[in-house]
């Protein structure tokens, strides 16, 4: 009797031996699943956080991208608007073709010893020629290195005598119309002018209180001819 309950004393504590050891063992498997998922748990947190500060960096990043092509934009456009300023500035200033040309005559008369005073005097009073009359055309034969003889010249009111040199057509005498001729006109008593370039050409002239301007153009084989017309002029 004594023996069997001895029998099974020693059962049931080979039986809470074997339960503690599974409870151990249980134990130390929740302990193992714990720590890796507070590891997993933190390796997320950690991937997550990088990812969001990734994201931060990239937005930042294209906020200024933005911002700098904002303000590149800006200043292109005030280059521009000061570009444009500048030129329209230059446009008010510059001379045109007409104010060159004249400023180079009035070079021309200021180095020739002419008074500046008489200059302003003459510009500031002039006007547009009036009572004008007189208009006539004549013709004549132009100049080259082959024809000096008759007909080479013309007169109006027996005052200014017209000429004119060319460049020979081939190996003949009459001159080429589509080529530069030099046409001269001598005042009697005043100073000669001449005008180059291609025909039709416009010249005039001041003599004698009369203003006088003339327009040459081609004519027959060998001869131009010129308009001529008279207005009053006051200086």
């Amino acid at each position: 009797m004594a023996r069997r309950r001895s029998h099974r004393g020693q059962h049931s504590w080979h039986i809470w031996l074997k339960l503690s050891k599974f409870m151990v063992f249980l134990g130390l498997i929740g302990a193992a699943g714990f720590y890796g998922f507070q590891v997993g748990q933190k390796l997320a947190d950690e991937s997550i956080a990088a990812g969001r500060a990734e994201i931060d960096r990239l937005t930042a990043s294209e906020s200024q991208q933005r911002d700098k092509a904002a303000r590149l934009e800006t200043e292109m456009a005030e280059q521009k608007a000061r570009a444009d300023d500048f030129a329209a500035k230059y446009a008010a200033v510059a001379p045109s073709e007409d104010m060159k040309e004249l400023s180079t005559a009035l070079k021309a008369k200021l180095d020739s010893g002419l008074d500046a005073k008489r200059l302003a005097f003459v510009i500031a009073n002039a006007e547009r020629p009036k009572r004008c009359g007189g208009e006539a055309t004549k013709r004549f034969m132009v100049k080259t290195a082959k024809f000096d003889g008759a007909n080479t010249w013309v007169r109006f009111q027996d005052l200014i005598t017209v000429t004119a040199d060319g460049t020979g057509s081939g190996g003949e005498q009459a001159f080429d119309p589509d080529k530069p001729i030099t046409v001269h006109f001598t005042a009697i008593g005043g100073k000669d002018s001449e005008v180059t370039g291609k025909l039709p050409l416009q010249h005039s002239m001041v003599v004698k209180g009369g203003e006088y301007r003339f327009t040459v153009a081609p004519g027959a084989k060998g001869f131009v001819e010129v308009t001529g017309d008279r207005c009053d002029y006051r200086s």
